[in-house]
């Protein structure tokens, strides 16, 4: 299998190959304001926004999330439509999806997250999540908007890190594909889920893990309550307030 080369036309292609809607553009402001420009227009249940740069990517609040410029980091949105409204438990579901598509297809990597939003590998941020929604009516419309450092990461970010650094080795396409289709496969099921009042047993078990597994916490969790919030020696912290 080839090498990656760029991260933005290998994901293309995937999408070309598995006959996903796609909207590509070279360079844009984010792909999560593409996304919702269209949200509640959008034809298909499922659409991927993907982007080889962007000149204003978002992250939570008033942060941003700044790129190479050329290709080598997945900046994504995975705009879905749902049946019924997204329940708070959205933002530690989609997160555990995330966690979950990795550690499938690396398992031997040092994976975790840091609520609400981040990706880590070892002890470093790898990746960040940017979940939105839209309504109108009867319809719903959430957008995962995903930024994944893969090739390279901006160098002027201390704590962030690269996936080809950790692999000692850059992903050849085939790799990349199992990826994407795995992380497909979460983000939907996730989708069912946070429609639902609560997280089950076992996505409160795993979300446990995902986050006391992150060097860089600040206090040992030591449980996930149904409604995503964290149970820590001194308290509760609600997912959505971090």
């Amino acid at each position: 299998m080839p090498t990656l080369k760029s991260i933005a036309d290998t994901t293309v292609t995937w999408a070309e190959q598995r006959q996903i809607a796609l909207q590509f553009e070279a360079q844009t402001t984010s792909t999560n304001d593409d996304a919702k420009k269209n949200s509640l227009t959008e034809p298909q249940d499922f659409t991927l926004y993907l982007t080889a740069h962007q000149t204003a990517g978002r992250g939570r609040g008033a942060n941003s999330w700044l790129d190479t410029d050329n290709g080598e980091s997945l900046l994504s949105t995975w705009s879905f439509a749902l049946a019924g409204s997204p329940q708070a438990i959205t933002g530690p579901r989609v997160g555990l999806a995330l966690m979950r598509a990795v550690s499938s297809v690396w398992p031997s990597l040092m994976w975790s997250l840091k609520a609400p939003n981040d990706l880590f590998l070892g002890g470093r941020k790898v990746g960040g999540l940017l979940i939105e929604s839209v309504s109108g009516g009867a319809q719903y419309r959430v957008m995962i908007g995903l930024g994944l450092n893969v090739l390279n990461h901006p160098r002027h970010f201390q704590q962030a890190d690269h996936l080809s650094k950790s692999l000692n080795n850059v992903p050849d396409e085939g790799e990349w594909f199992q990826f994407l289709d795995e992380l497909r496969m979460e983000f939907a099921a996730a989708m069912i889920d946070c429609q639902l009042p609560g997280l089950n047993d076992e996505l409160c078990r795993e979300l446990t893990h995902a986050l006391n597994a992150n060097p860089s916490k600040t206090f040992i969790t030591d449980s996930v309550s149904a409604q995503g919030d964290l149970i820590h020696a001194g308290g509760k912290i609600i997912w959505s307030q971090l």
